[in-house]
């Protein structure tokens, strides 16, 4: 692994084990791994555009309603059909990649 982003690969390591380690339903998977994607911040990804995007647009498929980031994440992905969150969980496991 790279020296970049360390606190990044922590947290989006702990994600993907969070949807992979576990027998509950995706949805409960998803809430889990999202507990660990809110830990990082945009801020983090300073100095690469393409990263920031794409953190961006996956922070807005996890809350659209930015206020309470944690609890609105909670509700859509207790909300979501098994496709919408496989999909989310898809884009989890493509940017850990990105970053390792």
């Amino acid at each position: 692994m790279g020296d970049k982003y360390p606190n990044v690969r922590e947290h989006f390591f702990a994600a993907v084990r969070a949807l992979a380690a576990s027998a509950d339903s995706i949805q409960a998977r998803l809430i889990e791994a999202n507990s660990s994607i809110l830990n990082v911040t945009i801020d983090e990804f300073d100095g690469d555009l393409e990263l920031k995007i794409k953190f961006a647009k996956l922070l807005d498929l996890l809350a659209t309603d930015h206020d309470d980031l944690e609890t609105v994440s909670v509700e859509n992905a207790a909300h979501m059909t098994d496709f919408e969150a496989i999909k989310i969980a898809d884009l989890m496991c493509d940017f850990f990649y990105e970053i390792t």
